[in-house]
C-alpha cells in the first residue's frame, strides 16, 4: 500500500497540536463528567469518592514507567494512534450504560483504571514526540503545547456547561444528555487518532529495540544524578501526592456539600481552574525566556500552599472561583517550567524514560492523594482536611531549597544570532 504524502515541518508540529488537543479535549470533558457521576448522580460519600478518582490515576503508578521505556523502545506515532483509537472504546461503553440506565459505581472503576492505563502510554509517547518535532527552541514548542492541552481542557470543561440547557432545547434528560457527551468524548479522540496519523514514523533511537532488564533503572539514576532534573522531579511529585489528589477530591466535595451545586457549579470551578493555567502560558509565551526558573518555581508552587489553606474559611462561591483561578495560574507556570527543564536536560537516549519519570511524580501521586484526601475529609471534614497537604508542601518546598539546586536553577543562555538554547552554564 503507497503511503501518503506527510507534511514537513510546522505542518509534523500541526499534526501533533491537533493531537494534543483531541486528546485533552476529551480528558476536559471527562474531568467534569466522571466526578459528577460519582458525586452528584451516584450520591458517593466523601471516601468513595476519593477511591474512584485514585482509579482513574493508579495506572500510572503501575505503567508509567514501562509506557516509557515503550515509547522509547518502539514507533512513538504507533503508540499515539493506537491509544487514541482504543480510548475512545471506554468513553462509548460509559456512555451506553447511562443511556440504558445501568451506571453503577463497579462501572465507573472499570472506566477509571481503562482510561488511566491508556493514559499511562500516551503521555510518555506525546511528550517524547515533542522533542523530536519541536527543533533547536524546546521551551516556545513546551509552551505552546502546554497552551494547546490547557485550551484544549477549557473547551472540553467549557462544552459540558451546556448539559442543563440540552433539556429544554433538544427534549433530553439528563441522563440522555451525560451520554451524549460521552459519544461526543470518544469522537474526538478518534479524530485525535486520525491527526496523529498523519505524523512522520518515529522509530526508536537505540540501535536495539529489546528492552533490558535494568532500562528503567537506568533512567532513575538519570534522574537522581541530575542537579537540575532530580529536585524538579521531587517537587513535581509532591504536587502530585498534595496538590492532584486534594484537587481532584476536594473540589466535587465542596461544590457539593458546602455550595449545593451540581455539574454547572463544578465545571465553573474548573474552568477557572484551567483559565488560570491558560493565562500562565499566554504569559510565558509572550515573555519568551524565563531564567530564574528556580525561583518562579518556589513561588508558584508555594502560593498553591497558601490557597489550598485559605479554602478552610467560609466564602462566597464567587471568592472560591476566585481562588482556584489564583491556583491555576500558579500550576500553569510550574507546569510550564518544569517540563521546560526536563525536555532540554533529559539526554535524547534517556528523555522518554526521564519524562515518564516526571509524569509518574505528579499523576502517580495522585491516587495516593486522592485515597488519602478522601478519608481526611471523611475524619475532619473539609475544613480541617486541607492543613495536612498545606503543610507538608511548605516543608518539602524549603527542604528543596535548602538541599538542592531548586532556588539557584537557571534557564541555558540564549545565543543571539538564533534564538537556540545552548547548555553553556549559566555564570
Amino acid at each position: 500500500m503507497t503511503q501518503t504524502a506527510r507534511p514537513e515541518g510546522g505542518g509534523e508540529l500541526g499534526w501533533y497540536m491537533t493531537g494534543q488537543a483531541s486528546w485533552f479535549i476529551s480528558l476536559g470533558m471527562q474531568f467534569v463528567l466522571f466526578p459528577h457521576l460519582v458525586a452528584n448522580v451516584l450520591q458517593q460519600p466523601a471516601f468513595l469518592v476519593g477511591v474512584a478518582q485514585m482509579c482513574l490515576q493508579i495506572p500510572n503508578l503501575l505503567f508509567m514507567l514501562v509506557g516509557g521505556l515503550t515509547a522509547e523502545r518502539s514507533d512513538c506515532r504507533s503508540i499515539l494512534v493506537r491509544v487514541h483509537l482504543l480510548a475512545a472504546i471506554p468513553a462509548l461503553g460509559l456512555g451506553y450504560t447511562v443511556l440504558q440506565g445501568m451506571l453503577s459505581y463497579e462501572v465507573l472503576i472499570v472506566y477509571a483504571l481503562a482510561m488511566g492505563t491508556l493514559g499511562a502510554f500516551a503521555v510518555p509517547a506525546r511528550d517524547s514526540s515533542l522533542s523530536r518535532i519541536a527543533g533547536e527552541d524546546v521551551q516556545r514548542a513546551v509552551t505552546i503545547a502546554m497552551g494547546v492541552q490547557l485550551t484544549g481542557q477549557l473547551f472540553g470543561m467549557l462544552s459540558v456547561q451546556l448539559i442543563p440547557f440540552l433539556p429544554e432545547t433538544l427534549g433530553l434528560t439528563e441522563d440522555n444528555s451525560v451520554s451524549l457527551f460521552l459519544h461526543v468524548q470518544a469522537a474526538v479522540m478518534l479524530i485525535g487518532g486520525m491527526a496523529v496519523y498523519q505524523l512522520k514514523p518515529m522509530p526508536s533511537l537505540h540501535t536495539s529495540t529489546a528492552p533490558r532488564a535494568d532500562d528503567i533503572l537506568d533512567g532513575l539514576r538519570t534522574v537522581l544524578r541530575s542537579p537540575s532534573i532530580f529536585p524538579v522531579v521531587v517537587l513535581i511529585t509532591a504536587i502530585g501526592l498534595f496538590y492532584v489528589g486534594a484537587f481532584m477530591v476536594l473540589m466535587p466535595l465542596m461544590v457539593r456539600d458546602i455550595y449545593g451545586g451540581g455539574v454547572s457549579e463544578l465545571s465553573a470551578a474548573n474552568l477557572c481552574f484551567w483559565g488560570g493555567t491558560i493565562l500562565a502560558t499566554i504569559t510565558l509565551l509572550r515573555i519568551g525566556h524565563v531564567e530564574a526558573r528556580g525561583k518562579v518555581l518556589v513561588f508558584s508552587v508555594g502560593t498553591g500552599a497558601i490557597i489550598l489553606l485559605l479554602f478552610s474559611f467560609p466564602m462566597p462561591f464567587w471568592m472560591l472561583c476566585f481562588l482556584i483561578f489564583l491556583w491555576g495560574i500558579g500550576a500553569g507556570t510550574t507546569m510550564t517550567i518544569t517540563r521546560t527543564i526536563v525536555q532540554g536536560d533529559a539526554p535524547p537516549t534517556h528523555r522518554a524514560r526521564v519524562l515518564s519519570i516526571y509524569q509518574l511524580g505528579m499523576m502517580g501521586g495522585g491516587p495516593i492523594g486522592s485515597f488519602g484526601m478522601g478519608g481526611l475529609i471523611g475524619i475532619f471534614g473539609i475544613g480541617g482536611a486541607v492543613f495536612l497537604p498545606a503543610i507538608a508542601m511548605g516543608c518539602i518546598i524549603a527542604w528543596l531549597c535548602l538541599r538542592t539546586e531548586l532556588w539557584r536553577l537557571h534557564a541555558p543562555r540564549i545565543l543571539p544570532e538564533s534564538g537556540a538554547e545552548t547548555r553553556e552554564p549559566r555564570p
